[in-house]
């Protein structure tokens, strides 16, 4: 039997509550083995994947140190090849499709986020980025 490597995610997201409840949901889809690394704001989250490369990073737009799409692209730069997905509380359409138009790999909304969802999205992102390179 060959051990799969596990996904390496950044999890960006200010809300201890809502990183916990990420990061449960994900642990419930047994099917995807994946490490999960938590930064709570945009300085943290870029000096660690300064320090360890993530396969993809799940970012939420407003972080005590950054706020809406500028949080996006100040990740952007910094980890130009990763995927990102937004994720926000905030049910923002404009918004999503404006990170979206600016290279986001994809969005999840909190409320309607399950581990499967997340799961996908990851998987998903990670995918098609390499095939875009």
């Amino acid at each position: 039997m060959t051990d799969i490597k596990p996904t390496s995610v950044l999890l960006v997201e200010d809300s201890p509550s809502d990183a916990m409840l990420m990061t449960q949901m994900l642990l419930e889809v047994v099917e995807f083995p994946h490490t999960i690394d938590h930064a709570q704001t945009l300085d943290e989250a870029i000096t660690k994947h300064g320090q360890e490369t993530h396969e993809c990073i799940i970012l939420d737009l407003n972080l005590p140190d950054s706020n809406g799409l500028s949080t996006y692209l100040k990740m952007r730069v910094q980890a130009s090849n990763t995927p990102i997905i937004i994720v926000t509380g905030m049910d923002d359409r404009d918004l999503l499709a404006e990170a979206l138009q600016n290279g986001a790999d994809n969005y999840l909304i909190k409320d309607k986020a399950d581990g499967s969802r997340i799961a996908i999205a990851i998987l998903s992102s990670i995918r098609n980025r390499s095939q875009r390179s």
